[in-house]
């Protein structure tokens, strides 16, 4: 018996290795021209990483008390054996991206079946170019998000199926450090909420229990309505909040404004949480409730599971809790309203989903690929949920799928057409809703399915050769370093696109600090002014090598 355990082992351990190296093949052209999709937002956190070996430890993005850096430890790791370089930046994305296509492998095998495994894998591999973009950009949170959200929830399925107390404690920890990385990760909190309710056998009864909650002390419950009476009040604020653009008020000689509905909600939703929890808790520490377990094999005391999980929880997040405690501050909350929205809706729908989808590339250009071969891809999602009604799947990627566009649209992350990054981490999901659907035309038609699933993978592989055709060498980059070096600048100011990328592809050799955008490091511009006479590098420098030394600052 121990023999076959640890042949099937070998065998899946082998297996994975092959994904991480089809990902690695895969990728490798893209990687190998890095510099040709290499900006200043990547450019700083290379130069974080190098701080780090200097002895700096950052848990933001410099400039900002959001967006954790894991990845830049890993890279400070790969710069002190290799030298800071933009491949050995990107390396690092990618080596992240390989290890989360696996443990997705593992989790939609374990959800699905190893066909919709491994077609899912294949979606990852050939994928639209933003996909690929974003796969490889060392401002790494979309591969974070992926990576620890694909953690969370197989977790929680390790832990439903077979009550380990240690997976739910990883499943928690991940949900702090998606955190701790992103907002991201609420996508997959949403998601994974839905799957629970959804697989719970006896869903209903567990929410009368809850709503009702009579094994609780009456004081509890009378707590815990108070708390959700006060967060439908905020919810039903927010709405007039989106639905008006806000409005100001004086109540008992008090000044009310009310104008930033996802506030709000914030707010609703936490205090919701907390009332939930409280019952739950409530309920499940009193054996007469008979409130039903949500794992399999539940074993050991709910409550103190409970608490373990919130420490393994505030561990993940611990990077942004300790930051917070000795700075200050707090994560932004975007806000639109119902005039935004519509706003928005148009270029969403115009560029946005394209670009998702891949017929844009990330600028946002069309790519020369024919569009009838995204005929299998909408076949595909119609097979993929007429498979859900047939077969006891987990929706939990068809959840994740369609409400991340609903969260991005109404939480305000829409800026401009670039906010397509937000809905990024769901792509990993629109993978595997993809194969499920090709899988259940295939149950149809072996013929229809391995078109269907031809005509896809060949739709994602010419966007990504045009695409990769459309990638320009940086020759500005080159020439600017070298007018510079001429010309004895060792210190100056340009545009933020320019100035880190410039600063980093020198190696600190040369330092150049904004004088648009964010100063995301101030002693860099400290550094500049320090000059006599600071030089300003002109935006098309790279066409001629004419400084402008006419700035004092």
């Amino acid at each position: 018996m121990r023999s076959s355990n640890r042949s099937a082992d070998a065998r899946r351990f082998l297996q994975l290795l092959l994904i991480a190296a089809l990902v690695i093949v895969g990728r490798a052209p893209f990687l190998l021209h890095g510099d040709r999709f290499f900006d200043s937002d990547e450019a700083v956190e290379g130069l974080m990483a190098s701080h780090v070996l200097q002895g700096e430890l950052p848990a933001f993005l410099w400039g900002q008390n959001y967006k954790g850096v894991p990845e830049v430890y890993l890279t400070a790791a790969v710069f002190a054996v290799t030298g800071p370089s933009v491949i050995a930046l990107k390396s690092v994305t990618l080596a992240c991206f390989a290890l989360f296509v696996c443990l997705q492998y593992v989790l939609v095998e374990r959800l699905f079946s190893r066909a919709i495994a491994w077609m899912a894998t294949a979606f990852l591999v050939l994928c639209p170019p933003a996909f690929v973009r974003w796969s490889l950009s060392a401002n790494a949170e979309v591969v974070m998000t992926l990576l620890s959200g694909t953690v969370m929830c197989l977790g929680i399925d390790i832990w439903r199926r077979t009550g380990s107390r240690g997976a739910f404690l990883a499943a928690s920890a991940a949900a702090g450090f998606g955190l701790w990385v992103h907002q991201y990760i609420i996508y997959y909190w949403v998601a994974l909420g839905l799957a629970i309710f959804h697989w719970l056998p006896q869903r209903r009864r567990i929410l009368r229990l809850v709503l009702a909650a009579r094994e609780s002390p009456r004081w509890l419950r009378l707590l815990t309505a108070i708390l959700a009476v006060v967060a439908v009040a905020y919810v039903a604020l927010g709405a007039v909040a989106f639905l008006t653009g806000g409005f100001d008020a004086t109540a008992l000689g008090l000044y009310m404004g009310v104008h930033h509905p996802q506030k709000l909600w914030n707010i609703a939703a936490g205090l919701l949480i907390i009332a939930a929890l409280v019952r739950v808790l409530s309920l499940t520490s009193s054996s007469a409730s008979g409130l039903p377990g949500l794992s399999g094999r539940q074993g050991g005391s709910t409550t103190s599971l409970a608490y373990a999980a919130a420490l393994a929880f505030a561990a993940g997040y611990g990077p942004a809790l300790g930051a917070y405690a000795t700075r200050g501050g707090s994560p932004p909350i975007a806000r639109t309203d119902l005039a935004g929205l519509s706003t928005a809706i148009s270029p969403f729908v115009r560029q946005i989903v394209p670009i998702v989808i891949g017929f844009r590339n990330p600028s946002a250009s069309w790519l020369p690929v024919p569009f009838w071969l995204g005929l299998a891809l909408v076949f595909a999602v119609v097979a993929s949920f007429v498979a859900l009604r047939e077969r006891p799947f987990t929706p939990l990627f068809h959840f994740l799928v369609f409400t991340t566009p609903l969260i991005f649209l109404l939480s305000g992350a829409f800026v401009d057409v670039q906010s397509y990054r937000y809905l990024m981490p769901a792509y990993g999901a629109l993978a595997v809703v993809f194969a499920v659907g090709i899988w259940r035309i295939f149950r149809w038609s072996h013929v229809a399915g391995a078109i269907s699933l031809a005509m896809a993978l060949t739709l994602f592989g010419l966007e990504q050769r045009a695409w990769y055709r459309d990638l320009a060498p940086d020759t500005q980059s080159a020439a600017t370093i070298n007018c510079l070096d001429r010309s004895g600048v060792r210190a100056a100011f340009a545009d933020y696109w320019i100035s880190y990328k410039l600063t980093f592809l020198t190696d600190e050799r040369i330092v150049i600090a904004p004088d648009t955008g964010v100063d995301r490091y101030p002693p860099y511009t400290a550094q500049v002014r320090t000059q006599p006479s600071p030089t300003r590098i002109p935006d098309t420098m790279g066409l001629s090598c004419t400084l402008d030394t006419s700035l004092s600052r």
